[in-house]
Order: C-alpha cells, then structure tokens, then sequence
C-alpha cells in the first residue's frame, strides 16, 4: 500500500473495515482515493500534524492506533486521540499543549493543538476551513479515548 493510501485509511477506517468485506466497498475504497488524491497530497489532516509535530506515527487507521499511556498520566507532547465530533465512528489526534488539572492532580482537560478541525468544505474527503492549518481547543478528559506518548515504546 503507497503512504497515500494508508494517509487515506487513517480518516476513514470505515472504509478499511468494508473493503475486508465487500468488493463494492474495496471499489469504493480506491474511488475516495482518487477523488481526494489532491487533498491527500497536500498533507494537512490530523496525523499529518502529529508526523510534523513528534516526527512519529503510529501504522494502520487511527482507530487502530494504541495508547501507551494512562490518560491521568497525560502531559504535554502526547498525542490523544478523540472521536470527530461530527461523525462518532471516525477518530481525529491531537498534540497536547497543556493540561488543566483538578485540585486533586487528576486532568480535567487537555488544550491541544491540530490540523484539520474546523467547518467542513469538502464532506467526502473530509476537509475543512483548517486544512494543514494549526488551531487549537480544549478537550474534557471524558472525551478522549486514548493517550500516546511518542517518546515511549507501544
């Protein structure tokens, strides 16, 4: 599989999981990468910021990438992962810049730092207004599933 393809399978897992199944879906599969290959190229979803950011990534869709770290052990240059707001199957990651905690030290939300968040312009190849643009915003620790430290072994 050429890194396009795998950037691609990253933002629609449903895809990987249909393709297993169906030949209509593995049609569909190579259909969406054609059609957002432009996109796919410019490198601006939100594993492309985290590749920028920790010089890492984790193989295989986002919904399969693991965490190796206790979320109330979070802290700032991990990576979390969280469910696109707007479609609860797909995941998105996020760079943690900061950390606000309770009063008993346990997180109550993470700021982060991402690409790709914002208003949708091209549904298909899900895109928005902040395509390879950083912008920011505070997470609730309840809303994230995952925590990666780049610097830590899987």
């Amino acid at each position: 599989m050429n890194r396009y393809a795998r950037v691609l399978l990253d933002h629609v897992p449903a895809l990987l999981a249909m393709a297993a199944v169906t030949p209509s879906a593995h049609s569909q599969e190579f259909s969406f990468q054609r059609d957002c290959a432009s996109w796919i190229g410019q490198h601006g979803y939100s594993v492309d910021y985290i590749k920028l950011k920790t010089g890492k990534r984790q193989t295989g869709p986002i919904d399969g990438w693991r965490g190796n770290v206790d979320l109330k052990d979070v802290q700032p240059g991990d990576v979390i992962l969280t469910r696109l707001r707007e479609r609860s199957r797909l995941m998105r990651v996020g760079y943690v810049e900061d950390i606000r905690r309770y009063a008993d030290g346990s997180p109550g939300g993470v700021f982060v730092t991402e690409w790709n968040e914002g208003r949708c312009t091209d549904e298909r190849c899900l895109v928005t207004d902040h395509f390879g643009v950083a912008s920011s915003r505070a997470i609730p620790v309840g809303e994230v599933l995952r925590d990666w430290r780049p610097s830590l072994p899987l």
